[in-house]
């Protein structure tokens, strides 16, 4: 995953306060930086919800390249 597209949705988590896309955008982050643990299927479909639903075309690419180091 670019480090652009981090940089990106951490800045819109830290602007958006504490909404519920805002938190899980972060725990999504978040867990790209440890692979600790496998995400679950209803976040991959959480995800995808957002996207479809980004109107900001910088921030949707970011989410698409979150997503695609998650779950492609």
């Amino acid at each position: 995953m670019q480090e652009f597209s981090r940089i990106l949705i951490e800045r819109y988590c830290m602007t958006h306060g504490n909404t519920k896309k805002s938190q899980f955008l972060w725990d999504l982050v978040d867990l790209s930086y440890s692979m600790e643990c496998e995400p679950e299927e209803w976040e991959a479909l959480q995800l995808k919800r957002y996207i479809n639903q980004e109107r900001n075309l910088e921030l949707r690419e970011a989410l698409e390249d979150l997503y695609a180091f998650l779950f492609g």
